[in-house]
């Protein structure tokens, strides 16, 4: 049962409850804590730190593991053991930056294509090697559409080394921020965010859905602290 240190870097929705994802401190990568539910979100039970709050972008947590559960489209997938997670610090360090910055993608291709999803069918017969990534988008704007499902999406476009994306997002605070825009594209600063500011955005693959699809998903829009800015 590893005890790992992560950095907090995803807290998006998922299923009716939480998918959390982080950089292991270690430098051991990506770790994606599950449950043993259905689609293994956590509900507030999991993820509920000791001071009553929840998990957010670059908080340092210490999580206890049982063992490894990857699926062909998450590699990543930790089951978590039944022990209340810690807070370590929620005050980005350089070191945080550093690690961070480290593992920052600069690949044209998320997961094998420029579309919003993979087939579930591809990724059981390829699987997938990683179901994660922080990168570093041009030209962010905002986009307000209908869901699949006839709800309202927020969705977010942006380019990677010269392609376009256009893909939802799961993050719940941004959700919150952007919930006021009406339909259609909007830019940067519909969200307050001026175009100097050092955006990440962490991607996601997420579960196949009922047509046999697995969406990639914007679960976080991190802006980097001025600390070390200067430095990245």
């Amino acid at each position: 049962m590893p005890v790992v240190e992560i950095i907090c870097l995803a807290n998006s929705i998922k299923w009716g409850g939480r998918c959390v994802a982080g950089l292991r401190t270690d430098g051991q990568g990506w770790v994606r804590p599950v449950s043993n539910s259905r689609h293994g979100s956590l509900d507030n039970r999991h993820y509920k730190l000791p001071d009553g709050s929840e998990p957010r972008p670059l908080d340092v947590l210490r999580i206890s593991l049982r063992n490894p559960q990857p699926q062909p489209y998450q590699p990543e997938n930790w089951l978590i053991d039944n022990v209340s997670w810690q807070l370590i610090s929620r005050s980005a360090s350089c070191n945080v930056i550093n690690i961070i910055q480290s593992y920052t993608e600069s690949g044209s291709l998320l997961f094998g294509n420029t579309s919003d999803r993979v087939s579930f069918e591809s990724l059981s017969q390829n699987p997938t090697r990683s179901s994660l990534a922080l990168i570093i988008p041009k030209n962010l704007n905002w986009y307000m559409t209908t869901s699949i499902v006839g709800k309202r999406q927020i969705r977010a476009q942006f380019v990677l080394s010269g392609l376009p994306y256009n893909l939802a997002i799961t993050d719940p605070l941004w959700i919150k921020r952007l919930s006021s825009l009406k339909y259609g594209y909007h830019p940067l600063s519909a969200a307050g965010v001026s175009k100097d500011e050092k955006i990440r955005l962490v991607i996601s693959l997420g579960e196949p859905f009922q047509d046999g699809y697995c969406y990639k998903l914007v679960a976080a829009i991190i802006i980097l602290p001025d600390l070390c800015r200067n430095r990245f």
